[in-house]
């Protein structure tokens, strides 16, 4: 399987988005624990920043204010969609060497 891309998202609140992946999988994402953490996530406090969420078209990651600040990889985000582990999924990069 190629590493999931978030094709589609709705900000949902608080600290939850509803995503589509590439492969049709879709779910929300509760991200309220990663909240309370603070330090990069405490942006996250700001409901304008928290509704500035994106996708960021070539990584297919999710990104808040102008991508620098605070971003999840979609990898994260499909298993926690999924309820999988990383051991439970085998992703194949596009970048993957041929010989």
């Amino acid at each position: 399987m190629l590493s999931p891309h978030v094709v589609e998202l709705e900000v949902q609140e608080p600290y939850k988005l509803w995503l589509r992946f590439d492969d049709g999988t879709t779910g929300v994402v509760d991200l309220s624990d990663s909240a309370a953490l603070g330090g990069i996530f405490a942006a996250w406090a700001d409901p304008d920043f928290w509704r500035s969420a994106h996708i960021v078209a070539d990584s297919g990651a999710v990104a808040w204010g102008d991508g620098t600040e605070v971003d999840i990889c979609p990898q994260s985000l499909y298993l926690d969609v999924t309820g999988q582990s990383f051991d439970d999924l085998s992703f194949e990069t596009s970048s993957a060497l041929e010989y």
